[in-house]
């Protein structure tokens, strides 16, 4: 579709991580430059400790587009705090990895994005995935990532982007694995397992690096991979196959699909929501079929 010629007072909702890795003042400078005339932009910077919801709360109602300023946590705070809420969401990607906004094809410089968001453009219907009250549109995990996510260095995070990662990936890759009840749609699974993802996108840092064959963030299920390698040997092997984009081949992974996921873990540990650390295991999840409408490219 073509956004419409005629601006006039209409409402964008303007969402900005001011922690994000590009300058959040350019950033907003490069919005307002590429937003039609007649436009109202309501910028609103997050706060620490303060829900997106609550933030947005005074204006929501009478906007007619929201923007996520910020990385895949920013875009995913957005998600939860729209709630049922139908409006579209784009997004200015600006964080460490930018995974959903790579997924949907949405251009990584500011200034493409912001005249994709105000230009030509479509609606693409993409889930959601939930856990309490929070929303997620990639991947959530327990394990490997989780432990990495908490061990990274903010700073750092903001200068290098996703390697700033590896230190903290290195340092807890061959943790002991710890042992997991899986359940999905009221059927049970147990194992012992560095790692477990509950995956509504496909990829990890970028859309190359797929996790397992034939993931998609439009089918309305969360994909369970459960990763069992214990010791180097198996840790090897089993990045071995990932390198391979064949993990769906590897004796080390278990593939389970469904609306409904809990996570239960003995000894407890911390879950990730979108590259964001959410609390301590267990957790539940479950899927909203095309919930959101994101503005991603025409074709």
């Amino acid at each position: 579709m073509v956004a419409s010629s005629d601006w006039s007072g209409t409402r964008v909702l303007v969402v900005v991580n001011p922690a994000t890795r590009k300058r959040a003042d350019r950033v907003v400078d490069v919005v307002q430059q590429h937003a039609p005339p007649g436009a109202v932009l309501d910028v609103r910077y997050t706060i620490r400790d303060q829900p997106v919801a609550e933030l947005i709360e005074s204006g929501v109602h009478q906007a007619a587009i929201i923007i996520a300023v910020g990385g895949d946590g920013t875009v995913a705070d957005v998600v939860t705090a729209l709630g049922d809420m139908d409006i579209p969401v784009g997004i200015i990607p600006a964080g460490s990895t930018n995974i959903v906004a790579r997924e949907n094809r949405i251009p990584l410089r500011p200034d493409a994005a912001a005249a994709l968001i105000f230009g030509e453009h479509r609606l693409a219907r993409l889930d959601v995935g939930v856990s309490g009250e929070r929303r997620f549109l990639h991947m959530a995990g327990a394990g490997l990532d989780s432990r990495l996510f908490a061990a990274t260095n903010p700073a750092l995070k903001r200068r290098m982007g996703w390697p700033a990662y590896v230190p903290a990936a290195l340092r807890n890759l061959l943790a002991p694995p710890v042992r997991f009840r899986i359940t999905v749609d009221g059927s049970s699974f147990q194992c012992r397992s560095p790692l477990v993802l509950v995956a509504n996108g496909a990829a990890i840092i970028r859309p190359s690096l797929p996790v397992y064959p034939d993931l998609r963030r439009n089918d309305g299920l969360l994909d369970v991979i459960a990763f069992t390698s214990a010791g180097p040997l198996q840790v090897g092997s089993t990045l071995l196959r990932f390198a391979a984009r064949r993990l769906d081949r590897s004796p080390y992974v278990v593939r389970l699909r469904g609306r409904n996921v809990s996570l239960v873990a003995d000894p407890p540990i911390p879950f990730q929501l979108d590259g964001d650390v959410a609390g301590m295991t267990p957790a539940d999840f479950y899927m909203l079929p095309g919930a959101i409408r994101l503005i991603v490219p025409p074709q």
